[in-house]
């Protein structure tokens, strides 16, 4: 699944401006949402959640969901909307992967020994 490409323009109290992308599963229900921050001393993180009527910063708990190819940890919020993590696609870094490939075929990805080259 490719990732949602929701940018927003956030102005700080002190002026500056940010530019928030939400790294969530692309068609999620909801809010947007980007990681900003780990908070250890709750166990999870800062994110920024915004959506048409404005944003906010929340702290949420990590989602405690683990699996993909190599039984990755979601490195998304609790009850997050769409995919988990693993299965996410940022479609700008998907695609430089793919021209550096194309120009380096020795850098391309190869399978790992054991796996079932079948699927």
């Amino acid at each position: 699944m490719l990732q949602c490409t929701a940018l927003a323009a956030v102005r700080s109290p002190q002026g500056e401006i940010g530019y928030p992308s939400c790294e969530l599963g692309e068609e999620h229900d909801g809010e947007h949402a980007e990681f900003c921050w780990d908070d250890d001393a709750s166990g999870g993180a800062v994110w920024f959640r915004w959506g048409a009527l404005g944003g906010r910063f929340v702290l949420l708990p990590w989602c405690e969901t683990t699996g993909g190819e190599d039984d990755d940890a979601c490195t998304l919020f609790e009850h997050h909307p769409a995919a988990h993590s693993w299965a996410v696609v940022d479609p700008t870094r998907e695609a430089l992967r793919q021209e550096i490939e194309r120009l380096h075929p020795e850098l391309a990805r190869r399978p790992k020994p054991g796996r079932d080259q079948s699927s």
